[in-house]
């Protein structure tokens, strides 16, 4: 007996001709609901984007997330992640089994009388056909566990969409795995063993008629195609429509030519009307995109500091509440007052910190604080809205050039007893960037002298600009201050160029990622470090030797703009490793999983209401039992300190940045 099966038993050249017109019908109305999302995509203003500069490093990113999923598959997400890996290489290995017997039915059998689904691997098609198939049904039964009976908080809101979805396609698996066991039945070939789930289930139909079964299987036949060429025109309308966004999405987002949390320059900025964006039309067609890309999962909510310190921001029903806006302005209901206050309260948008973990951890690449500072900038350039605390800071900022108000006569004070050299008088190999925070903050002048006196004892040629420094603009350009930003980095590029600076060091990783990459968009090209980076690099070549001097248990906290903003992970760790004396206990949440201290996004400067996210920060600590925690931030170490006072831990735990452990230690 040949390996092999009909294709179209029972059903014949009449179900083949019906097959076809449904196909045609289906793919017309999937043609035209991909047509009307197009058209509601392109509300969003214009956004170039070069595909085929970075073709290979786009594709490449969406096989590795999307197809082997490496972004789904994380530490704590293997319930979800391995679920959402069962139902997509499940359906995977369907479209691809599918496809094969079209090709035969329609092509090659067709036009050369040529069968390949015959002998050896028809029986591994059977096998992974029926794989294919169980597992997707596995699949979607633990969807269905985990969103109606387990009911974790971040995916609480469910829609009839989602229970239709999940049923529709469990009715297509068995349906298809019934028809499969009745052919079997009707025909007995002993070889449909490796169609394990086929012949398992075929045992159903025992005990009927040959013409019963035939019978029964066209019926089954019939059902099956139908609904399931009715769910691919289901599928641009309902969520399962993120098989073709998320998808494209990682393409889009997955490799970008900027940094992590690139914000946008305003374009034309001298003659525009009005600044940042108060209605949907005023977001970018990829902006548009991204909402229509969110599976809401819940991942980004479930990380969101704000979020988890009961402030009223999740970043998941934030890119809902504006997609369901997007859909009604497509269907010619527009809010006339606009987003803010109407669709997106105010305190929603000041809750956000800037930490990017929403971002870096959104599985199909979604980035939320890009829509979260374009508002910012409306209320605070357009409506000039701005509360007492941050008029005090931008206040400050224009008239002092600080935070603070202390002016350019305190920068210097910290050097008191130390001979640094002035950049602007000498040549030196590195600017050193000392900071508002390290400059005149009391606390984190330390850091600064602990930088200095270990960038002399190796031997570094380095120099401050002393008064002649200024606030980099990191507080004006995250609080949506882009105007006055602006005027600030744009003074401060042309001085670093009069100057001749090619290198910068810095000790804070919010004047390091301004320095780095938002300078960059002005003109400002220059190699920058972080201080972090210089003391592994020092050490490594010899030129510090690092004694370990720290006793008890130490661990370390990752500031947001250092790790998973900018990457730098390694190099403050393998510092941490030569001083500590005792042993290094990772915090629960670390590298990209890192958690924020809450000072970002312009928060440090800003009063906080609810539960406190350094607190939150410190219970890890508390729980590793840590008796030193190590940072390498100047906002952090604030952070990080108030915290240990609040909790009452001042005794048995102690704060400290990396340059202060090193200083000593060398």
């Amino acid at each position: 007996m040949e390996i092999g099966r009909e294709i179209l038993w029972n059903a014949g050249h009449v179900g083949q001709w019906i097959t076809y017109v449904f196909m045609v019908i289906t793919f017309v109305l999937l043609f035209l609901g991909i047509k009307k999302r197009y058209a509601m995509w392109k509300i969003g203003k214009p956004e170039p984007i070069n595909f085929a500069k970075t073709a290979g490093a786009r594709i490449g990113y969406f096989i590795k997330s999307g197809i082997f999923h490496s972004t789904i598959l994380r530490a704590g997400e293997s319930f979800p992640g391995w679920m959402h890996f069962f139902i997509f290489w499940g359906f995977l290995l369907l479209t691809v089994g599918t496809a094969l017997v079209a090709i035969q039915a329609d092509f090659t059998d067709l036009l050369f009388n040529y069968k390949f689904l015959t002998g050896d691997f028809y029986l591994w098609f059977s096998f992974f056909l029926d794989l294919g198939g169980l597992i997707a049904i596995i699949g979607i039964l633990m969807a269905m566990y985990r969103r109606y009976i387990a009911k974790p908080e971040r995916i609480n809101d469910n829609k009839p969409d989602d229970f239709i979805c999940l049923i529709w396609i469990l009715v297509i698996l068995v349906s298809g795995f019934l028809v499969e066991a009745a052919r079997i039945a009707a025909t007995k070939p002993d070889y449909e063993v490796w169609s394990f789930v086929g012949w398992f289930t075929a045992g159903l139909f025992s005990g009927m008629e040959e013409q019963a079964i035939k019978t029964t299987h066209l019926v089954l036949w019939y059902f099956h195609m139908v609904i399931s060429f009715g769910l691919i025109v289901y599928v641009v309308h309902s969520r399962l429509l993120h098989i073709v966004t998320s998808s494209l999405n990682m393409m889009f987002r997955g490799v970008e030519e900027k940094p992590r949390g690139a914000i946008a320059q305003i374009p034309d900025f001298e003659n525009a009307e009005e600044f940042g964006v108060n209605n949907i039309e005023g977001f970018t067609w990829r902006q548009l995109f991204d909402l229509d890309a969110c599976t809401r999962c819940g991942r980004c909510q479930d990380r969101c500091p704000a979020h988890l310190t009961q402030k009223p921001l999740s970043p998941k029903k934030l890119i809902q509440d504006m997609k369901g806006e997007w859909e009604r302005v497509a269907e010619g209901v527009k809010n006339e007052d606009g987003i803010i206050d109407n669709v997106i309260q105010e305190e929603t948008l000041w809750s956000c910190t800037a930490c990017l973990s929403c971002q870096v951890n959104c599985p199909v690449s979604i980035p939320t604080f890009d829509k979260n500072i374009e508002m910012r900038r409306y209320l605070i350039m357009t409506l000039s809205k701005v509360n007492s605390e941050l008029k005090l800071l931008y206040k400050n900022l224009q008239t002092r050039f600080d935070p603070y108000g202390m002016g350019k006569s305190q920068r210097l004070e910290w050097t008191e007893g130390l001979d640094i050299k002035k950049a602007s008088e000498e040549e030196v190999e590195y600017l050193y960037w000392v900071g508002c925070v390290a400059s005149l903050d009391d606390r984190n002048r330390k850091i600064a002298k602990a930088v200095s006196t270990i960038l002399q004892k190796a031997g570094v040629s380095f120099g401050v600009l002393g008064p002649d420094e200024k606030c980099c603009g990191d507080p004006l350009r995250r609080t949506g201050n882009e105007y006055q930003y602006f005027e600030l980095a744009e003074g401060n590029v042309e001085l670093l160029k009069e100057l001749g600076v090619k290198k910068i060091i810095t000790a804070c990783p919010h004047c390091y990622n301004t320095l780095k990459n938002d300078y960059a968009q002005l003109g400002g090209n220059f190699e920058v470090y972080h201080h972090t980076e210089i003391i592994a690099k020092l050490a490594q070549e010899g030129k510090i030797k690092i004694n370990a001097s720290l006793e008890g248990i130490t661990t370390y906290h990752d500031p947001c703009y250092l790790g998973r903003v900018n990457q730098i992970f390694d190099a403050p760790r393998s510092v941490v490793n030569q001083f500590k004396k005792g042993s290094f206990v990772e915090l629960g949440r670390n590298h990209d999983e890192g958690f924020c201290c809450g000072g970002g996004g312009g928060r440090i400067w800003m009063e906080e209401h609810h539960l406190r996210i350094n607190h939150q920060r410190m219970d890890e600590a508390i729980a590793v039992n840590a008796n030193t925690l190590v940072t390498a931030c100047p906002y952090c170490l604030i952070m990080m300190e108030d915290a240990i006072k609040d909790k009452e831990k001042s005794e048995t735990m102690k704060a400290l940045d990396i340059s202060e452990i090193v200083a000593k230690s060398i």
